[in-house]
């Protein structure tokens, strides 16, 4: 389970994870693409647990899903070069 599976367990939008988190939908978005991982207040912590109706444990394990997932980045997607930059094969 990731994190974007943990929030439509929990019947949520990414809006209103946001919302109810008092964060950016972009934050959401960037912890279920694995780009960021969740950091919080306890007081947050606590409230991303009751939100996602999930342990402790279940939030861990979909924290590092989602950081490990190779798959999340878009295929043929082109990598940005700097200016004379050599390409190594």
């Amino acid at each position: 389970m990731d994190m974007q599976v943990l929030r439509e367990r929990a019947g949520l939008t990414r809006a209103e994870v946001a919302f109810r988190l008092a964060i950016s939908e972009t934050s959401v978005r960037n912890w279920e693409a694995g780009r960021t991982e969740p950091t919080m207040t306890p007081k947050k912590y606590l409230d991303a647990l009751r939100l996602f109706k999930c342990t402790p444990e279940e939030l861990a394990i979909a924290s590092e899903k989602s950081i490990n997932q190779q798959h999340k980045r878009k295929p043929g997607r082109p990598r940005r070069f700097r200016e004379n930059q050599e390409l190594t094969i």
